[in-house]
């Protein structure tokens, strides 16, 4: 028989839940909740699935947060079903193993397992929607219904405490020229070679690093010139796409007027972050703009010592973690200042991979790892 953990974690994975179609999954897990010994377990109106576990005395809110969709198996071949849960050579195989079902299995079990006649606060467990293509937007609906004091993020960080992460933002650029006919084209203005030279400004600028997160990174993902197909006719327009990693205390204000000054006197190319929409599989929509920040936990800050210390205390890693990925951290770290903390088990190289998988003892590590912080939190 299978420890709950690992079967728990393999039937999540069994549910296929692509980013704005987890209603089967949230069906499941809210179950689960339930069976438990969830209180108060519900489904609000983006989706997320959020159950309490009150300890007997009064103290804070800590909240586990593990995301429920994930992306496509993609086109490249599977050696293993990415929905069929497959146990073989000590892990768990299947689209979602290690980002992020693994992590809200081991949060699930160990949640259910606290003795609450020992616990003083609340332990909120959040099965959030959409963090793939809206990071944080529907984890900070669920932290406007349940303030926290404490938030521990579900990822694969290899059962590193996660301190720190690099923000994400998405920037668009548009240059405006003026159409010929390409017999004559000193008539017009290609706006695509006045987007090549806003691109190499760009790639030009000087980028803020960090001794733990390494350097910026703004990269180009997208050029287009309009109009699209084009046989004959001097570009009149041309879009391009940046994505950006930024620094812990980096504004969008601060990255904007690093961008205007790289571009300062190029005529008629604008920019803009982009904006984000998805729908959700209970038609609510959310929407954000594309501006994660970045985010560090001090080495002082005292949640950041306990945690740790329960940890080792438990026999698993104290070693920490910096995170060069967005996260739903940023919601409650860079947006609203929570001390917040990523955690769970497999690699971030496997996240989003064909074979996708966690190791079997990660899981069970994981869920040990999770029920360490919710004592060392609510004790």
């Amino acid at each position: 028989m299978l420890p709950a953990v690992i079967d728990l974690a393999r039937s999540l994975v069994r549910i296929p839940s692509l980013t704005g179609e987890e209603g089967a999954v949230a069906a499941f897990v809210a179950k689960t909740m339930q069976r438990r010994g969830f209180e108060m377990v519900h489904v609000d109106v983006w989706g997320n699935v959020i159950g309490l576990r009150r300890g007997r005395r009064p103290g804070p809110t800590l909240l586990f947060d593990g995301h429920m969709d994930v992306v496509e198996p993609g086109s490249e071949a599977w050696q293993h079903d990415p929905y069929g849960g497959e146990i073989a050579h000590g892990r768990l195989w299947g689209r979602g193993a290690c980002d992020t079902k693994g992590s809200l299995a081991a949060m699930l079990c160990a949640a259910a397992e606290l003795p609450l006649d020992n616990l003083a606060g609340t332990l909120v467990m959040a099965a959030t929607v959409c963090e793939e293509t809206v990071t944080g937007a529907a984890l900070g609906h669920v932290l406007d219904a349940y303030p926290a004091d404490l938030v521990v993020t579900g990822e694969p960080t290899s059962l590193r405490l996660g301190v720190a992460q690099k923000g994400r933002s998405t920037l668009r650029l548009h240059a405006a020229g003026r159409s010929a006919h390409t017999s004559q084209p000193q008539l017009g203005d290609n706006a695509a070679y006045r987007m090549i030279e806003a691109i190499n400004r760009l790639r030009a600028l000087s980028l803020p690093g960090d001794p733990e997160l390494g350097p910026g990174v703004l990269e180009l993902v997208e050029i287009a010139s309009q109009p699209l197909p084009n046989q004959t006719v001097v570009p009149a327009g041309c879009q391009a796409r940046f994505v950006a990693r930024t620094m812990p205390g980096e504004s969008a204000e601060a990255f904007l007027d690093r961008i205007a000054r790289g571009l300062n006197g190029l005529p008629r190319v604008t920019f803009t972050l982009d904006t984000l929409r998805q729908p959700c599989y209970t038609g609510a929509m959310l929407e954000a703009v594309d501006f994660l920040p970045g985010w560090r936990c001090p080495a002082d800050d005292s949640w950041r010592r306990e945690l740790v210390g329960a940890l080792q205390a438990a026999s698993l890693q104290g070693a920490t973690f910096a995170a060069p990925c967005g996260t739903n951290a940023s919601e409650s770290a860079g947006r609203r200042g929570i001390s917040s903390f990523i955690y769970g088990p497999g690699a971030l190289a496997q996240a989003h991979s064909a074979d996708e998988w966690v190791a079997i003892d990660d899981l069970l590590a994981a869920q040990a790892g999770f029920n360490a912080i919710a004592r060392a939190a609510l004790g």
